[in-house]
């Protein structure tokens, strides 16, 4: 009986030394589940808080940076028949700080391009009108961008940018052809040329209400 009990007891010390070991073994198991980083936490929270709730991305602002940045590649490598073209897309677009900042690089992509070799695509015909417009030279705009409109026809940057060049060059019905096109491409087109300095020539002739639908906002004096 003694031996039977001293065995029973054995084995009840063996079978709570392994359940101590089992539940150590869990314990260490439980210590080492990985946890998310306190820094990806902070992250996160850093992430969701720099981005307002309900209010979303503006698209075209999205669109004339990407555009931008990837003018500046072009530029950066000295391509700069495809950097003039994105510039000059960029600088005929709403958002006027990126606009402001396109005009300027694509005045020294004019500067690096030598005058006396014509463009090859449409694209650098409309870059290069884009920039006789902003200097004001009204005739080399005009033809750069017909050019430009022969070969690729229904480009609504170029339709908008012929608006301006015969509206600045004194005539309103090809201006007012030319901007209606650009609307019916790009509905937004209506709302550009409203606030649009380039349009203000053409704010007296009832044309420009009744196909923008509001009065242009006039530069103050």
């Amino acid at each position: 009986m003694i031996r039977g009990t001293r065995q029973k007891k054995t084995r009840q010390r063996k079978v709570s030394t392994a359940q101590r070991k089992s539940g150590s073994s869990r314990a260490v198991r439980r210590k080492a589940a990985p946890r998310a980083p306190l820094s990806v936490k902070a992250k996160s929270r850093e992430k969701t808080s720099s981005q307002p709730l309900g209010k979303p991305v503006d698209p075209e602002r999205k669109a004339a940076l990407k555009n931008f940045e990837t003018a500046v590649g072009y530029f950066q490598k000295r391509d700069y028949p495809k950097a003039a073209a994105l510039f000059a897309k960029v600088a005929a677009g709403p958002v006027r700080e990126i606009a402001d900042r396109a005009r300027v690089h694509l005045r020294f992509c004019e500067r690096k391009q030598h005058p006396k070799v014509a463009p090859k695509t449409a694209e650098g015909y409309y870059a290069r009108g884009v920039a006789a417009l902003n200097r004001r030279d009204f005739d080399q705009a005009l033809q750069y961008l017909n050019k430009s409109d022969k070969m690729v026809p229904d480009q609504e940057y170029v339709h908008y940018a012929l608006a301006a060049a015969y509206g600045l060059h004194g005539d309103s019905d090809r201006a007012f052809g030319h901007l209606e096109t650009a609307i019916k491409l790009r509905p937004q087109n209506r709302g550009q040329a409203r606030h649009d300095e380039d349009f203000h020539v053409l704010a007296d002739d009832p044309r420009f209400a009744r196909l923008l639908g509001a009065d242009v906002q006039r530069p103050r004096t």
